[in-house]
Order: structure tokens, then C-alpha cells, then sequence
């Protein structure tokens, strides 16, 4: 059976604004955003998955400028190593709290050397700018055939990249079709201190998620009203995928929100590009909190 009240966890995706609401319920003190993962912190995760450090409280400054944009995507190179490492520059020069989705990988698939010195230039170069950056890893829930076989994967990429948190897209309809990979996915990461979340199309999020993603395809109402199903159960950060073609004007209603702008080099509409990204960053207004009823 679906657990439809909160849950005490930790709630993230793209360049965010965000706003964020306080906690009516005694929650530990916050004492910082997490702290980048490390190839020193590998095999060594002491880290406890408490509420308050994924529900929002210490997941908020990750979002508050979070950039989505891929490099690779489930066994293909999207740009030559020329334009790879131009994407790596712009987000450099975006200075992002938040790199989401510069990997996706298929299920199972083992990162080569070329991912380690792409994944290795990107955080070195972007912590320069932005010390608090944050780096998640992609993958599709619904791509794994059982719970064992997406720890093993969690595991074979936490080894080698050490992400600071899981993206998931179909993360809504894994766990109608595929729960147990859910359920073993977000065991695994809560016990090595990893924020985890993903895409949902529907009023519903995976139970324990730490974060929902949503579409801004659709009318601004209507996504602000999809905002308000999902906190009714489920009060956690949401990120809105924004791209030149999407809905605007979503998050100024919302309390706790962020917006997800997706950079692509060449702009169009599928992303926006550097400059353009750079300067829609400082014309977007901070988000407002919105007056709505907590449960």
C-alpha cells in the first residue's frame, strides 16, 4: 500500500531560483549543506539520513542555482570532446550550486576512462568557481529489472564517481511497475547520506523521495496546481524543468520551489545557451512564498 502521509525525509534540478518554507515540526538543526562527495570518502559512508538534511532545509542552497545539462546519454556522447569541454566552461562561467545530468548512464553500464577525466575537469573546474557545487548522477528507474540489480549499479557508480545525489527520471511509474527497484534504490543511497529523487508527471512522487522533478510544459496554472497536490502529502523540494519553450511566470505562487533551466550549447528550444541562460539568471525574480496551508 502507498504511504500518502509525510515522511521524515530528506528531499533535488537545472539554474534554480529558490524559495523556502520553514518546518512546523521540532526538526534537528541544520548545520550546512552536505559536503561534496570525495574519491577519499569512497567505501568509508558514516553519513546518517535524518530528517531535516533531505527534506529541504539542507537541500534548498543546492538548488538555489541549478543547471541541467548532458554530455552523455545511455552509451552515446552527445559532443565531441572539443564541445564537451565548452559545455564544462559554460557552466563554469554559471557558476551553478547544482550540475544536474551530465551523465545518464543505462542500467548496469560501467563509466570508462573518458567519463572519469570528463566527470574529474567538470567538478574541479566549477568548485573553482562555485565551492559549493553539487553533482548528481542520471539514470531511468524503470531501465532496472530488480531491486538487487540497481543497488549493484549505485554501488559500481558510487565506487567511481562518488555523486552527491540520484536523479531519476520515471521515477514516478517505476514505482507503480517496478517498487522494489524504488525501494532498494532509496535504501541504498539514504544509507550512504545521498539525497534521491526524480521525475514525476502525476500528483503522486515516490514514497521517501527527497526530491520531485516536474515538466514545465504545460500551462503555468496547472503546474502550480500539480505543486500543490503533491505538498499536500509529500512536502518536499520541487525543481521545474525550464527551457525557452516552457511555461513561465510557475514559481512566483509557490512556497519552497525552484526553477531547472536546462543549458544547451547551441540554444533552441530544447535549452537555452550560455549567455542567454547567463542573463535570464540575473533578470529572475527571487520566488515569493506563497500562503499555503501546511498539514
Amino acid at each position: 500500500m502507498r504511504v500518502s502521509a509525510r515522511v521524515f525525509l530528506l528531499g533535488t534540478f537545472a539554474v534554480a531560483g529558490a524559495c523556502n518554507g520553514r518546518w512546523s515540526m521540532a526538526m534537528p538543526p541544520d548545520t550546512g549543506v552536505p559536503a561534496p562527495r570525495t574519491a577519499a570518502a569512497r567505501g568509508a559512508h558514516r553519513h546518517v539520513h535524518v530528517p531535516g538534511e533531505v527534506r529541504g532545509e539542507r537541500l534548498g542552497p543546492v538548488f538555489g542555482r541549478s543547471v541541467v545539462s548532458t554530455v552523455y546519454r545511455d552509451g552515446q556522447w552527445l559532443h565531441d570532446s572539443a564541445a564537451t569541454d565548452s559545455v564544462i566552461m559554460a557552466l563554469v562561467m554559471l557558476a551553478p550550486t547544482h550540475v544536474s545530468s551530465l551523465f545518464r548512464f543505462a542500467a548496469g553500464e560501467r563509466p570508462t576512462p573518458r567519463h572519469l577525466t570528463v566527470w574529474q575537469r567538470a567538478r574541479e573546474l566549477v568548485a573553482r568557481a562555485q565551492p559549493d557545487v553539487r553533482f548528481d548522477v542520471a539514470l531511468d528507474a524503470l531501465s532496472y529489472g530488480s531491486g538487487p540489480e540497481v543497488v549493484a549499479h549505485l554501488r559500481l557508480l558510487d565506487e567511481l564517481l562518488a555523486p552527491d545525489l540520484w536523479y531519476f527520471v520515471n521515477w514516478d511509474d517505476a514505482e507503480r511497475q517496478a517498487f522494489d527497484v524504488v525501494a532498494s534504490a532509496t535504501a541504498q543511497a539514504h544509507a550512504n547520506g545521498q539525497p534521491i529523487g526524480g521525475l514525476t508527471r502525476e500528483n503522486e512522487i515516490a514514497t521517501d523521495s527527497d526530491f520531485g522533478v516536474l515538466t514545465a510544459r504545460g500551462q503555468a496554472r496547472a503546474i502550480r496546481r500539480q505543486l500543490a497536490a503533491l505538498r499536500q502529502y509529500h512536502d518536499l523540494p520541487y525543481l521545474v524543468l525550464r527551457t525557452p519553450g516552457s511555461a513561465g511566470g510557475v514559481l512566483t505562487e509557490t512556497a519552497r520551489c525552484h526553477y531547472a533551466w536546462r543549458l544547451v550549447l547551441g540554444g533552441g528550444v530544447g535549452g537555452f545557451a550560455p549567455a542567454a541562460l547567463a542573463d535570464s539568471l540575473r533578470l529572475a525574480a527571487p520566488c515569493r512564498r506563497a500562503a499555503l496551508s501546511r498539514r
